[in-house]
């Protein structure tokens, strides 16, 4: 049996369909075990975040791709209509802005740039004037484009693929936020992670924005490259367990990536926890359960990296703007206004 063809049909069977939350009884059967089938839909199931993740790489490219060849159409329609080449066309666009750079200007350059610059001081010069060109070609490109499409009507009917949403668990873990709030942000998070500790702002401005209407929920997903990710995830259950566990989650993520293990006592000690009941949790198994329950729920929903959010049940993998959270955290919102149950706006998914 040639087991690669088996394999490869059902990829490209996940790959083509919409990667339903729920197991379909008529889905096709792509192999049988001791006489048990394994259906199509069964491995999309297990496949459907990583399948979305490759078609969201797949977006960007063709996104890269249309917005270059947008360009090109641009730039060469409006030079065919000015009789130029599309060089000559572009260049006599920014060369206004090159030759309106002023000797005042390179100055204040070199005194910003200095430690970058030469010693030299006409070499110094030349580079800032060089760094200055660039800086205002690139914009006045941009400028010239932006014109270039309203003039043009540009429209792009081109979309971003919808994330898959999926149940997850909330269980007990840290939560700020109310409990009957309309909206539930899971975060799966790691203190060692570097964009974990990049995305702590946007979250901060989250809570800020919708003290009443999202509910945000920590849960941790140590990587097991990151050796000191699973011990500050257990001391920070130790803090939780005395109800401090933002303070504690800040003042990780304020040292981070550079913890080591004399620093859980330390921090706890700042933020004055009962050092006795602190040190009877770390050596407890309570804190090792809290952080392999997350970890087993993580690789379940088969997460492969940090950080990872669930908005109402809706995936979004890495780094998210504050605009990106606020869209969803809307249509969410949106939806409830109009009538879907809190917490099951986001429909086939949602938190429990």
């Amino acid at each position: 049996m040639k087991i690669y063809h088996v394999i490869g049909w059902g990829l490209l069977t996940a790959a083509a369909c919409l990667l339903p939350s729920t197991v379909r009884a008529d889905s096709p059967v792509l192999a049988t075990v001791g006489g048990t089938p394994i259906t199509a839909a069964e491995i999309e199931q297990a496949l459907r975040l990583p399948l979305y993740d490759l078609e969201v790489e797949k977006y960007r490219l063709t996104q890269r791709k249309l917005d270059q060849t947008i360009v090109e159409r641009l730039l060469a329609r409006a030079a065919a209509e000015r009789g130029q080449t599309v060089s000559a066309f572009v260049t006599a666009a920014v060369q206004a802005q090159i030759a309106a750079i002023t000797p005042e200007e390179i100055a204040a350059r070199v005194g910003t740039d200095r430690a970058k610059l030469p010693p030299d001081e006409e070499q110094a010069r030349k580079e800032a004037r060089s760094a200055l060109v660039r800086e205002r070609a690139g914009r006045a490109l941009q400028e010239l484009v932006e014109r270039l499409s309203r003039e043009a009507q540009v429209t792009v009917s081109l979309r971003a693929p919808e994330p898959p949403v999926m149940t997850v668990s909330v269980g007990n873990g840290p939560a700020w936020g109310l409990l009957a709030a309309p909206v539930t942000l899971v975060e799966f998070a790691d203190f060692e992670c570097p964009v974990c500790k990049d995305s702590l702002p946007i979250l901060l401005a989250v809570r800020s924005l919708y003290p009443e209407q999202v509910r945000i929920v920590y849960r941790n997903f140590p990587l097991a490259s990151h050796p000191q990710a699973r011990p500050a995830a257990e001391a920070a259950h130790c803090a939780h367990e005395q109800g401090q566990f933002w303070a504690y989650h800040d003042a990780l993520f304020a040292k981070a990536p550079d913890l080591q293990a004399s620093d859980y006592v330390r921090l706890a000690e700042r933020l004055k926890l009962n050092a006795a009941d602190f040190a009877a949790c770390l050596s407890s198994d309570r804190p090792k359960v809290a952080v392999a329950k997350d970890l087993a729920d993580a690789q379940a929903l088969g997460l492969s990296g940090t950080p990872t959010f669930f908005i109402n049940g809706r995936y979004l993998s890495g780094y998210q703007t504050l605009d990106t959270l606020k869209q969803y955290i809307d249509r969410e919102l949106q939806a409830v206004r109009n009538g879907a149950p809190p917490g099951d706006a986001a429909a086939g998914g949602g938190t429990r």
